[in-house]
């Protein structure tokens, strides 16, 4: 028996799919007459390729946003894909063990903020030991370089345009569909954001770009439907409320209080890096998180401006 085609997914724009890996990652299939694009590859759970030949018998071009092992687990399904040099560096797929451990995380965090009867449920129709593989019976695909404003032509109108909005990581890609007026963000922007990869100076440079874009889409949807339903966009006040955040971290603005986690254990929320020790992080930098509304934002402290040159 073949690894699970059976994804929850929704149309939720004319020929524009969201398709959920079991809580842990979203990929998005957009339909034009001549190609059509996959944005990004989850995790690795079950059979993607064969859940969209179910939807559509066009050629596919995947791009993904950015390096992470929740977005390249099942990119060996296909013959090319195109991601930013600086994120091109990791294993793709990564390791089992990385992997088999992220997905019991991430799934927790997203049934977390749904509500405790949706948490005592196993609601999926897959088997960990059976639709996770080490990706070695696919070979490993050609990869082409993605960069800044490069146009991807799907036919009928349909042409995506990719922009870098480094933070998140230092390749991290944003994808606009002008034809659906919708803005494919990754990891870019969420309810629950790291931003460590770069000075929070310059992410935020980038994260203004992505607003002064705002007239040319209505909807903006992010690589975990945490935070928001599945086929639902992010809420408006989400981009405003980063933006906001990252200003008042670049200002030294002080704002202090504690919060619980998503992944289980309390974390300190504060603008001032003195006045609460920050988290430490596996790879022994510091982190804070900050807050405003619903949005929690981590960095890195001693990363908030860009060198001079």
């Amino acid at each position: 028996m073949g690894r699970t085609k059976l994804y929850p997914m929704v149309q939720f724009k004319k020929d524009t799919w969201e398709i959920d890996e079991f809580d842990c990652a979203s990929i998005f299939l957009l339909i034009g007459t001549e190609k059509a694009m996959v944005i990004d590859c989850g995790m690795g759970i079950g059979d993607l390729r064969g859940a969209i030949e179910s939807i559509t018998d066009k050629p596919l071009v995947c791009v993904i946003s950015h390096g992470h092992v929740d977005h390249t687990g099942n990119a060996r399904q296909f013959d090319e894909i195109w991601i930013h040099p600086k994120d091109a560096d990791k294993p793709i797929p990564q390791s089992i063990e990385k992997r088999r451990f992220d997905i019991q995380r991430i799934a927790r965090r997203q049934k977390g903020c749904i509500g405790a009867p949706y948490t005592m449920f196993n609601l999926y129709p897959f088997d960990i030991d059976a639709d996770l593989t080490d990706g070695s019976e696919y070979p490993m695909p050609v990869i082409h370089e993605l960069y800044d404003g490069m146009r991807f032509d799907l036919g009928g109108g349909r042409i995506v345009t990719a922009y870098e909005c480094p933070g998140h990581s230092k390749g991290e890609m944003i994808f606009l569909d002008e034809q659906t007026r919708t803005l494919f963000c990754g990891d870019a922007l969420n309810f629950n954001l790291g931003v460590g990869a770069e000075p929070v100076e310059k992410t935020l440079r980038y994260l203004k770009r992505m607003q002064a874009m705002s007239d040319r889409y209505d909807d903006i949807y992010n690589g975990h439907h945490d935070f928001r339903a599945l086929g639902r966009p992010l809420d408006d006040d989400c981009l405003p409320n980063v933006i906001a955040i990252l200003e008042d971290a670049v200002a030294g603005r002080v704002n202090i209080c504690q919060t619980s986690s998503f992944w289980g254990q309390s974390i300190p929320l504060t603008h001032d890096r003195h006045d609460i020790p920050a988290a430490v992080s596996p790879d022994g930098r510091r982190r804070v998180t900050l807050r405003k509304g619903r949005n929690f934002v981590g960095i890195d402290p001693d990363l908030i401006f860009e060198k001079q040159e």
